[in-house]
């Protein structure tokens, strides 16, 4: 092979590697990061989707016109990137992903972009309580009991 067709060759293939880098690079490197910093962890303590992004909200205002009228908490959740089409099974665990089950919420199904938005209204016994715990949104697969798929942090900082 002539060297002129090789160097044309090799520029072509740098060429192509920049530019799949510049499209994709932000998210190549969430997903090396997610890879290489689970790097000898245990696989069950690893259970995530490196792209995804969950954000879960506990809230609960009580009822300023009557303090005996009950008023129920929500936990608002948004979930982008996880598997598309899919029903998850969410439960609040404490203290950890796997910790304790503190409450069965309900199930959540995603959309075919992996995404989904969903409001649960929930009968919590004492909401201002649960406000100093740690809890985790654990996204179950099958049921309940089933293996986790996702786990994230619920704030609850509008918990009163």
């Amino acid at each position: 092979m002539k060297p002129w067709k090789l160097l044309t060759r090799l520029a072509v293939v740098v060429f192509l590697v920049l530019v799949i880098v510049a499209i994709f690079g932000p998210n190549l490197a969430d997903f090396a990061k997610g890879l290489l910093g689970n790097v000898g962890k245990p696989f069950s303590n690893t259970v995530s989707f490196p792209s995804s992004n969950i954000q879960a909200h506990l809230v609960h205002a009580p009822d300023q016109t009557s303090a005996s009228a009950p008023s129920p908490s929500h936990l608002q959740i948004a979930v982008l990137g996880l598997k598309p089409a899919t029903t998850y099974y969410l439960t609040i665990d404490e203290g950890s992903c796997g910790g304790p089950t503190l409450l069965l919420v309900g199930s959540l199904t995603t959309d075919d972009t992996g995404t989904a938005l969903k409001d649960f209204s929930l009968n919590l016994s004492d909401p201002a309580g649960l406000a100093s715990r740690k809890l985790w949104l654990n996204f179950h697969r099958d049921s309940f009991n089933g293996t986790s798929s996702a786990c994230s942090p619920i704030d609850t900082s509008l918990l009163r």
